[in-house]
């Protein structure tokens, strides 16, 4: 008699807590950019930056994993706005 064996669990992506922290470091300095660079007031995404970091924050974990381009758009984008959002995330702590 043959024994049924489910197919193997997916093995996580390695890069998706990367991912998850950068998209979270998006979302928080495009919470603070609502005039999308408009006035010049040192919070919120540089005018280059800002339509494209307003849409990258709205992507999903699973959507940037799925294509290397994109998770290497936002993984280098955090990491030019991550101090900002740490200083956001402190100012929200006071």
């Amino acid at each position: 008699m043959r024994r049924f064996r489910p197919p193997p669990k997916p093995v996580p992506d390695a890069r998706g807590q990367k991912v998850k922290e950068a998209l979270i470091v998006l979302a928080t300095v495009a919470a603070e950019d609502a005039d999308y660079a408009k006035a010049q007031n040192g919070v919120g995404f540089s005018r280059p930056d800002s339509a494209k970091g307003h849409s990258l924050a709205e992507l999903s974990v699973r959507s940037v994993l799925q294509d290397e381009s994109c998770c290497a758009e936002v993984l280098k984008m955090a990491a030019r706005y991550r101090r900002q959002a740490s200083r956001i995330a402190q100012g929200d702590l006071l």
